[in-house]
């Protein structure tokens, strides 16, 4: 499983997953062309990927899908509210057979589940050959936002940002994975003291907002496993957060939860991030 972030953050989101000899691309945040430039640095084209996950309908997360549209092939999976929050890009474009609507249903043995997570109940897998895709709610000021857990065999990828926290009754579907993109969005503290409206902090603090480096922590601590060898710190905040900031949190609430962290590799992910992880 080969792990590739090409832009992380407010000013847009794309990251490659290369897993059974498929290229996944998840969000298109960034423009086609930076796709493209990005893609050719591992000897490949847009016609190479094979599917887009799309988390949800935000400018940063979806800012080249207008021209990815007109791509041949490109099977682009997204939720059905996130579709229709975004319909006019797709009107009147011929390619909608392209777009895979991901809608909610209960499933068998996992209806106590439901009452559980807060507004949203489960989804059904995504097949894409030898690689399986669980679909999770997140918790975003969005129409639909969701999360994902990518499978290559025993090995899986979870992938959460944008979020305002990650419900427990989650857990069982996280837990153990070899590599995780978890937000960490903000500290707290250099929020409030920032120059940003009174609102827009609220809204970032908000259940349905995005994560802190505290809270993105602490949802690692309940989830991280012996097979965790790889955890990226995603979306986050260049106003509101600092690198030193994070790792002083994430030593604090690791210590306290007396996990160590000597097996695993820690990346702090910046815009236009780059270089290729390997799980």
């Amino acid at each position: 499983m080969n792990i590739v972030v090409f832009s992380s953050g407010s000013e847009g989101n794309c990251t490659l997953l290369r897993a059974n000899n498929l290229n996944i691309l998840i969000d298109a945040g960034i423009s086609k062309r930076q796709i493209d430039l990005n893609l050719s640095n591992y000897n490949l084209s847009i016609n190479d990927v094979n599917a887009l996950f799309i988390t949800h309908e935000h400018i940063d997360h979806i800012k080249g899908l207008a021209m990815l549209l007109k791509v041949d092939g490109l099977h682009i999976y997204l939720s059905k509210g996130a579709f229709n929050a975004i319909y006019a890009i797709y009107k009147n474009s011929s390619k909608v057979k392209q777009c895979e609507l991901l809608e909610k249903k209960y499933r068998a043995g996992e209806i106590h589940l439901i009452s559980r997570i807060k507004d949203s109940i489960l989804y059904p897998d995504v097949a894409l050959d030898d690689v399986l895709v669980n679909i999770l709610p997140t918790f975003h000021d969005a129409a639909e936002s969701i999360g994902f857990v990518f499978h290559e065999g025993e090995k899986k990828l979870v992938y959460i940002t944008d979020t305002g926290y990650v419900h427990q009754s989650l857990y069982p579907f996280i837990n153990n994975a070899e590599a995780y993109i978890l937000e960490s969005n903000h500290d707290p503290e250099i929020l409030m003291h920032s120059s940003r409206p009174y609102p827009l902090k609220m809204r970032i603090l908000s259940e349905h907002g995005h994560m802190s480096n505290e809270d993105s922590m602490v949802t690692l601590c309940n989830v991280i496993g012996p097979k965790t060898k790889l955890v990226m710190h995603a979306h986050i905040s260049q106003e509101c957060n600092l690198s030193r900031v994070l790792e002083l949190t994430r030593g604090k609430v690791f210590k306290d939860y007396g996990i160590p962290t000597d097996n695993i590799e820690f990346v702090i992910l910046r815009p236009s991030a780059s270089g290729e992880f390997i799980v």
